[in-house]
């Protein structure tokens, strides 16, 4: 059988990511680079190096903002809230 390929940054529409700002904010301190937020995140925006998560820099451009990485920090070293209305990520259905 064919191994089926999804490009999952194709099936994901954003809008106005240049007027998004921040929504995740992390604090390094409070990291102990138990790598939890980058097993969750869809889109590689977080890795773990030299024992601290690091977040992707262009991270409003792929997340899908799902809160997953802020949900699984036992530490709270990640904080995260929606962006802005009319912003982000848009769900189309059918």
């Amino acid at each position: 059988m064919a191994e089926i390929k999804i490009d999952l940054k194709s099936l994901v529409k954003r809008v106005d990511t240049d007027k998004m700002g921040d929504f995740i904010a992390y604090d390094e301190s409070k990291c102990d680079g138990c790598g939890r937020c980058a097993l969750v995140c869809s889109f590689n925006l977080w890795s773990v190096k030299d024992g601290k998560a690091k977040l992707a820099s262009n991270y409003q451009q792929h997340c899908l903002e799902c809160a997953g990485c802020w949900e699984i920090c036992d530490r709270e070293a990640i904080d995260f809230w929606y962006p802005k209305g009319g912003t982000g990520v848009i769900i189309e259905y059918g």
